[in-house]
């Protein structure tokens, strides 16, 4: 387990900047418990490769959970715990600002930490399933990407990413029926790390927007994106062998009666 001094503490969170040790000291035990239950939740392998995201997801949870129990002073190097100073206390809107902005930071370096998990063959073949069997928009980083909003128009990040679950898996039910079921099980598993020279990795792309524009409810977009993802089903389809070899394909495919004289049971019009 990374150990996570004030220097480098102070570099994911630059706004606790203290040129004593008061601020991170009284950050410490937090930072400590978040530590540990981080190795522990996401089963995290020692790994020099992932210190730098460890901390800095760490950093920025223990912050913004401590910050509320806080006595804050601005300082000129930025907020620091009250002491026998005269400096004025940090007014309330300032606080609630630097929260929003760890609320978003510590979402963003969270959906960072898993990408680089997910890096490592053997934790994403033990653990990748929590998060990539769930959706092609799996974390509020891509949902940012493909231009997601909240109903009031926020970014997205941890919470609003919550909040939209129900939105999201409603439109991945109804990507995976126009796919088949064993093209969105093959996308889903293989979406980190699809080639980007493998045909499929342009179809994500294609069913990723899709999803976007039907939790936006964006007519226009729903349509055009509908045709786009069937054009790629049916130009496509030896390509895409999971698609080709389901129930979906051989219904999009099916062929109706040919009345043939040659047939024993030919019918006369």
């Amino acid at each position: 387990m990374i150990t996570i001094t004030q220097s480098i503490f102070e570099t994911h969170v630059p706004a606790f900047r203290d040129v004593e040790s008061r601020t991170f000291d009284a950050i410490t035990p937090t930072i400590q418990r978040v530590l540990e239950n981080t190795y522990e939740h996401l089963s995290i392998p020692e790994d020099e490769h992932l210190s730098e995201v460890v901390s800095a997801y760490v950093s920025l949870k223990a912050a913004y959970e401590v910050l509320p129990q806080l006595d804050l002073v601005l300082t000129e190097n930025g907020f620091a715990v009250v002491s026998n100073t005269n400096l004025a206390p940090a007014s309330r809107d300032r606080v609630a600002s630097l929260q929003e902005r760890l609320r978003k930071d510590k979402s963003v370096a969270y959906d960072k930490l898993l990408m680089a998990l997910m890096d490592i063959p053997t934790w994403k073949a033990a653990n990748g399933s929590r998060w990539l069997n769930r959706s092609l928009l799996w974390n509020p980083t891509l949902m940012r990407f493909y231009g997601i909003v909240s109903q009031n128009g926020k970014q997205i990040f941890e919470e609003e990413f919550q909040q939209l679950f129900s939105d999201m898996m409603a439109a991945q039910t109804t990507v995976s029926r126009m796919v088949s079921f064993e093209q969105m099980q093959w996308l889903l598993a293989h979406q980190c790390h699809i080639d980007r020279h493998d045909l499929r990795a342009e179809f994500l792309e294609h069913c990723r927007a899709l999803m976007a524009a039907l939790i936006m409810e964006k007519r226009m977009e729903i349509q055009q994106l509908t045709q786009l993802v069937q054009y790629f089903l049916n130009t496509y389809a030896e390509e895409l062998p999971e698609y080709r070899a389901s129930s979906k394909y051989q219904a999009d495919n099916f062929q109706p009666y040919q009345n043939e004289k040659n047939d024993p049971c030919f019918f006369f019009g």
